[in-house]
């Protein structure tokens, strides 16, 4: 009744001392209040001096934007429709003694995007369990052909870095749960027409050890088939918490 009554109709009179509390507080929680206000003369344009200060900055100036070179990578190095690359973020690195700001994407795996027939409980939980590998490019080059230069690309990834393990188990497409060391080899990556197979390395996973975890999880995700298959071991790890935003 108070509220609708005396402070609905005069809101702002009502709560403008309680405002001021929470402001004052939090300025001197943080320090804010100690903060000493001095006028930057900024020039419109850097002299040439500005430029030879600041050398590392200057050549490492975004000319990529994020959008059209997210496209770029997927036309160029996503190489089969189940792969795909969701964004892309700006990092540095530390290149040929050279310290670089550089774009690069993880090459994700979507199992929605397998073919129809391939939309199997293995194949979505036990095989196509993880994407492959990253690319990576310059912020500020472009090719004579209007195209990223790519410092790391294809599969298995060549550049340069040395990438140990290119296997994409963590992203930003990984929102359902995989089942590991199973007796199903990984699906790793496309080689020609054939494929390359592998099995999960990671120290991340649950346990599946055992009837009443395989239960457990069986009702956890409404899939009565953690509980019957027989595909898998002692050693089987769910993993299921794998979108990292």
């Amino acid at each position: 009744l108070i509220q609708r009554f005396q402070v609905e109709p005069n809101e702002l009179a009502r709560e403008r001392p309680y405002i001021e509390y929470n402001i004052q507080f939090t300025r001197e929680a943080f320090a804010l209040n100690r903060i000493e206000e001095q006028p930057f003369p900024a020039e419109k344009a850097p002299t040439p001096e500005d430029i030879a200060q600041n050398e590392v900055t200057t050549n490492n100036i975004r000319l990529w934007d994020h959008r059209p070179l997210k496209d770029t990578y997927n036309q160029l190095q996503s190489f089969r429709l189940y792969y795909d690359f969701n964004d892309v973020d700006v990092d540095r690195y530390t290149i040929d003694g050279e310290y670089r700001q550089v774009m690069l994407s993880a090459r994700e795996l979507s199992a929605e995007k397998l073919t129809e027939q391939a939309q199997t409980w293995v194949n979505r939980q036990l095989q196509f369990t993880h994407g492959y590998g990253i690319t990576l490019s310059p912020v500020n080059e472009v090719s004579a052909e209007g195209l990223p230069m790519l410092m790391v690309k294809d599969i298995p990834p060549v550049g340069v870095f040395n990438i140990e393990r290119p296997e994409i188990y963590f992203g930003e497409k990984t929102n359902n749960y995989v089942i590991v060391k199973t007796k199903t080899e990984e699906f790793d990556y496309p080689r020609g027409d054939e494929n390359v197979y592998g099995h999960y390395e990671g120290k991340a996973g649950v346990s599946l050890q055992g009837f009443i975890r395989r239960l457990v999880y069986a009702w956890q995700f409404g899939d009565f088939n953690i509980l019957i298959s027989g595909e898998l071991t002692p050693e089987s790890q769910v993993l299921y918490y794998r979108n990292i935003r």
